[in-house]
């Protein structure tokens, strides 16, 4: 039904727009007004922007820090070495896929 033209001056056109707009809300889909008829579209969502991308990844990427650094600052307490080689290692790879991530996002 995509791409369905319903012309303004035809009745018959104009008797299925109910029909035609219940049929667009349950398949991600609208209708648009192009002056003399109204046309059936898919609903687009646009793509964030690239601020918006590297907001998302900074956020994600402070919220994942945090929690390891909670982490390690336990197995400091506790002198837990092991555990806290083992966290070194979780920030290290954190840092690399930020970065990685980061790259993806800006190229």
């Amino acid at each position: 039904m995509i791409g369905t033209k319903l012309y303004k001056n035809n009745k018959e056109d104009m008797a299925k727009y109910t029909e035609t707009a219940v049929w667009c809300n349950s398949n991600n889909a609208h209708i648009e007004d192009k002056g003399s008829y109204y046309e059936v579209c898919e609903n687009v969502i646009p793509e964030p922007s690239i601020d918006e991308q590297i907001e998302t990844l900074d956020r994600q990427y402070n919220s994942d820090k945090t929690i390891l650094m909670s982490q390690y600052t336990e197995a400091m307490v506790d002198d837990d070495s092991d555990l806290m080689s083992s966290i070194k290692a979780e920030l290290v790879a954190l840092r690399e896929q930020y970065d990685k991530d980061y790259e993806d996002i800006v190229s």
